[in-house]
């Protein structure tokens, strides 16, 4: 009669087995980027894993810098860090645009990457299946330099690109109401952006923080940084 308990036993003591949480894993970190990439990346990462049944959580820390090796100061940067545990998956895309920032990354800056750190979920892996070899690189797919030159591929900056875009006539918008409307009227389109882009951010913070005349002075130097940056990139905005 046991006999036919069996099967649900051994499925209890593999569930108890493998909920326990493993002891952090260093992640082997693979900093040879593409040869001639301006993005040297250095750092080092772990994981601990839980697994329950069919599930993984898992919690990544990492402490990764990036450096520019260039001679150029930097005004876009997108990137890619995978990193893999051996039932989890800790990579991200990585984009800092400083595209209306006067905050350029300068030649030789190191920049803390914290992006992606913390806790994460999986589900529907075998708890009894092969697991992977922990480990992480970063890839740099597109940086702008601040005078127009580019390295890697632009397509993979669409998006961001798009965005910055966006982020500009949204600012555009914004000073036309204040100018046109009065104060009442930019808070109420500032309050109604949809637009989460760093610019549209800060611009809401100093709102809230330190009114609206400090509000509409950062934005309109924003304003006046962007028009002269898209000049020496050679796409000029019309005002």
């Amino acid at each position: 009669m046991w006999l036919r308990f069996l099967p649900f036993l051994f499925l209890l003591l593999l569930s108890q087995a493998s909920a326990m949480q493993q002891e952090p894993i260093d992640v082997p970190f693979e900093s040879a980027g593409i040869v001639g990439s301006p993005i040297e990346v250095t750092g080092n990462i772990t994981v601990q894993e839980t697994v329950a049944g069919n599930e993984v959580s898992s919690l990544w820390l990492e402490n990764v810098v990036a450096r520019n090796i260039s001679n150029k100061p930097i005004l876009l940067l997108v990137g890619v860090l995978d990193a893999v545990g051996p039932r989890s998956d800790g990579g991200y895309e990585l984009v800092i645009d400083r595209f209306f920032s006067e905050r350029l990354i300068q030649p030789a800056e190191r920049i803390p990457l914290p992006y992606g750190t913390g806790q994460r979920g999986e589900c529907c892996i075998s708890p009894l299946g092969e697991v992977n070899e922990p480990k992480a690189s970063f890839h740099v797919e597109f940086v702008q330099f601040v005078d127009g030159s580019t390295f890697g591929n632009p397509a993979t900056a669409k998006n961001q690109l798009a965005s910055r875009q966006s982020t500009f006539h949204l600012l555009q918008e914004l000073e036309r109401l204040y100018s046109e409307q009065g104060e009442q009227k930019f808070i109420a389109g500032l309050g109604k952006a949809s637009n989460a882009s760093t610019a549209m951010v800060l611009i809401q913070r100093t709102q809230a923080h330190k009114g609206t005349v400090a509000a509409i002075s950062q934005l309109r130097k924003m304003l006046a940084l962007a028009d002269k940056r898209k000049m020496i990139i050679g796409n000029k905005p019309t005002r």
